[in-house]
């Protein structure tokens, strides 16, 4: 499937000014030439792939983790130079939902009008998880995601892999999905998004762990937030008490909202302003 983001072009008209009306004399003097108009300098144009938009598409990888084809939703920007070094976001989904989600969102509308108006160009990468009522070890998403997608990824696109180039965020199940790989593959990701996420057995513990051979300036960028009336608060400050304890840098906000995507909405322009201040 292939759904084309439209862009849009934007300018300005601009007229020539008025040659000057040339001075009437009482006298037999010479008429003074007309003064010479000023030429306005042409506004500079966005060329036309900016323009066109972005790409997305509906892939589907062979994972040995899954046994199976692993759906994934992905974007690529504008102007897309297959030579290039491209940061790469993922976005991962929670219960209920599907690859399209940070999509109906508006994830690549915010992408996109952010690199029009200069913004890095990156890729956003949102897989499925198609068994994502079984439970985080049976599931084997961890595995496809580390082992099958990301691989997958860079070897078909042009990706910066270095730290600071791979993001990832998730709402709900797919917000402790994300903690649970950056806190368990610490070299891999620079920053951690996690939304009124789920939090799963021992990745508390695997944040304190990383302390031991990690100093607190080498921790990923990390962003956290729930909204007020959120059932997932207890589990969501168990986690955030056990950063701050720790001094570990983190952001962590609570809005007006519950558990649902009215809230995810509300704030997904902010999600989106985070993942990219860094590149």
């Amino acid at each position: 499937m292939l759904m084309v983001v439209s862009g849009c072009a934007y300018g300005s008209e601009s007229s020539d000014l008025l040659t000057p009306t040339p001075l009437q004399t009482a006298t037999e003097m010479p008429v003074p030439s007309p003064l010479p108009t000023s030429q306005p300098t042409p506004l500079p144009t966005d060329p036309p792939c900016l323009l066109e938009g972005g790409i997305v598409e509906r892939v589907m990888l062979d994972s040995a983790a899954l046994g199976t084809g692993l759906y994934a939703t992905i974007y690529t920007p504008a102007c897309y130079d297959p030579t290039g070094k491209y940061p790469v976001l993922y976005l991962l989904h929670g219960q209920n939902m599907d690859d399209n989600f940070w999509f109906d969102m508006g994830a690549t509308r915010i992408a996109e009008k952010a690199i029009r108006a200069g913004q890095a160009p990156f890729l956003i990468v949102m897989p499925y998880e198609e068994r994502m009522f079984d439970p985080p070890g049976d599931s084997m998403f961890y595995d496809a995601l580390l082992n099958d997608l990301i691989p997958w990824v860079d070897a078909h696109f042009a990706t910066c892999t270095e730290r600071v180039c791979r993001a990832i965020g998730g709402v709900s199940r797919g917000g402790g999905w994300a903690i649970r790989l950056v806190m368990r593959n610490f070299e891999t990701f620079g920053a951690l998004g996690a939304h009124s996420f789920g939090l799963m057995q021992a990745d508390t513990w695997w944040a304190q762990k990383n302390l031991e051979t990690h100093s607190l300036a080498e921790f990923p960028r990390i962003y956290l937030d729930r909204g007020d009336k959120d059932y997932l608060a207890e589990d969501i400050e168990y986690f955030e008490n056990a950063l701050s304890a720790n001094k570990i840098p983190h952001e962590y906000h609570i809005y007006p909202g519950i558990h649902n995507k009215d809230y995810w909405q509300a704030h997904v322009e902010e999600y989106m302003q985070f993942y990219m201040a860094a590149w």
